[in-house]
């Protein structure tokens, strides 16, 4: 009894060991329907024939018999099938096309009204709903088609087409000439989910000679005028727009050109920081204003202070956010743009000790 026990226990070790050797798990190939499959990329599942001449190679399906493909990747959807096929000598034809089981309900089928021709033409089944990811694919021939013949060549799917980009920021306007004279009326459109803040359009001088405006900043530069917000409509909104308009003299084109800009970015240089520290025994206030020296707008702004000499424990008027070794400070949306010799105002309240000078660095 011993050694029959022993020798069950060794039966049982060197099974479960061939066991564990034999569950190793290899990722099954995909194939790509957005390219040709043929004959030479099904899984010869089903009784079908492949034929061939010097040309290429094609498969011959009758009746009960079926094509089928393994693990097909659609990706993110294919909106239409097509299927290159010949009825050859027999009266018109028709395929489903199934998913995942050859005897599921069918995603829709293939008509050929060829009748009877010997070439290959290709028809298309138009989807209603897109097919997505993973999916073994099935034609077969449906119970209603008397002669069950068909030669297929290949088959693909196709992709929904990509949508075209939508600008970030984009311009409307309309022209008003009354003949001595036009004025034009712009909206910037921001087609975002997120408030934009500065902007900054060139239109050629001899496209559109400008003699006022009005709820914008004209400077000139080279052939071009240079057309930024005001501090008040700096910010376009999300999915929304703001409005300006220009006059001149003589009679304009239906249609302007024009291109948008980056905002040029003010030097640090060109920046002034003024601030007053007000301390108590346990706390302080420091209120700042930062002012715009050059002679372009400012169009947003960061402030790094160093948390060795600082805490801040509130704010107002301004972001603050950590950065390692520093407190960053960044504005709100309203007060993101300075124009030509503006200004804004900000502070916080901090705790402990702080010295009179503060060193701060601009980016």
């Amino acid at each position: 009894m011993k050694k029959f026990i022993a020798r069950l226990l060794s039966a049982c070790l060197i099974a479960g060991l061939f066991f564990t050797c034999s569950t190793k798990l290899y990722a099954a190939e995909t194939r790509n329907p957005y390219e040709h499959l043929g004959s030479a990329n099904a899984d010869m599942i089903g009784d079908h024939t492949t034929f061939s001449n010097r040309d290429h190679v094609w498969m011959y399906i009758y009746d009960g018999s079926y094509l089928g493909y393994k693990n097909v990747d659609f990706g993110d959807g294919a909106v239409s099938v097509t299927i290159c096929a010949s009825t050859y000598k027999t009266s018109p034809s028709a395929l489903d096309v199934k998913l995942d089981s050859r005897d599921s309900e069918p995603i829709g089928r293939i008509d050929f009204d060829t009748k009877g021709s010997s070439n290959f033409v290709e028809n298309t089944l138009e989807l209603d709903e897109s097919i997505t990811g993973i999916h073994d694919v099935y034609f077969t021939f449906p119970a209603s088609v008397p002669k069950k013949y068909i030669q297929v060549d290949y088959w693909y799917a196709t992709k929904a087409p990509e949508p075209e980009p939508t600008n970030d920021i984009t311009l409307e306007y309309t022209v008003n000439n009354w003949g001595s004279g036009y004025n034009v009326d712009f909206n910037v459109v921001n087609n975002t989910d997120e408030d934009m803040v500065g902007w900054a359009l060139k239109i050629l001088k001899s496209d559109c000679p400008i003699d006022s405006s009005w709820s914008v900043n004209i400077k000139e530069d080279g052939d071009y005028y240079v057309i930024t917000p005001l501090d008040w409509n700096s910010i376009v909104p999300a999915n929304g727009s703001i409005a300006f308009g220009i006059n001149g003299s003589g009679e304009l084109a239906e249609t302007i050109e024009y291109v948008f800009e980056e905002p040029v970015a003010v030097e640090e240089g060109e920046l002034g920081l003024d601030y007053s520290i007000q301390k108590w025994d346990s706390g302080y206030n420091v209120n700042f204003t930062l002012t715009n020296n050059s002679n372009q707008q400012l169009n947003g702004w960061t402030l790094k202070l160093k948390k060795s000499e600082v805490t801040i424990d509130s704010s107002w008027s301004v972001k603050v956010n950590e950065d390692g070794d520093y407190y960053v400070l960044t504005p709100e949306n309203w007060n993101a743009i300075i124009g030509v010799g503006g200004n804004t105002t900000f502070g916080f309240q901090g705790s402990g000790e702080i010295g009179d000078v503060i060193e701060y660095v601009f980016q």
